[in-house]
């Protein structure tokens, strides 16, 4: 049903080596947007540049989500995956942001093979459910905490630039029947 939805810019992606091409592209676009973006204008970020460009020149934000992270960084065998994907996402994670570029990492195992720590560096908010320990915690958030969380879509935000620490909050519950309702909804338009 998500496939079907007119905000995608192209099929989900199922192979590593699908996911390294997507990568890639991504990193081309934000360097694309760059050069547009710092122009002769020299414009801090895409939000500055929309303001000052005609609405057929605007440039939309792109939500990159690579869902089982953990699953084809931690295949051994495939060295090319994970030293591609390491690659990319720091060099995306290090400025794509300003060009109007945000990857969402997720994996349902944290652990080191999951999440490089290259990658954990380099990226600036981090959320967690309920993880089984506290080492798993440290992985993601760099401190305990998401080990107490009470589970069903109870979470913890580590966020950048955000004072104060923790931010906790509860997610509404969406069965797969309502978010296919919702997804079929947008495709009908």
């Amino acid at each position: 049903w998500v496939e079907h939805v007119p905000h995608l810019d192209g099929p989900i992606i199922t192979t590593p080596e699908d996911a390294i091409i997507a990568l890639k592209q991504l990193v081309e676009e934000m360097e694309r947007r760059y050069v547009e973006i710092l122009g002769p204008t020299k414009l801090a970020n895409i939000d500055a540049y929309n303001e000052t460009v005609d609405e057929q020149k605007k440039l939309p934000r792109i939500y990159f989500f690579h869902d089982e992270l953990a699953d084809w960084m931690a295949d051994k065998s495939d060295t090319q995956y994970r030293d591609a994907v390491s690659d990319y996402v720091v060099r995306l994670s290090g400025k794509a942001r300003a060009a109007g570029i945000h990857l969402f990492l997720i994996t349902q195992r944290p652990d080191k093979d999951a999440l490089p720590g290259l990658i954990k560096a380099n990226m600036g908010n981090k959320i967690a459910l309920k993880v089984s320990n506290r080492l798993n915690s440290q992985i993601v958030l760099d401190e305990p905490g998401a080990e107490g969380l009470l589970g069903h879509g109870h979470m913890i935000a580590k966020l950048a630039n955000q004072p104060g620490g923790m931010i906790y909050a509860q997610a509404p519950y969406l069965s797969a029947a309502e978010a296919a309702q919702i997804a079929q909804a947008i495709a009908k338009g």
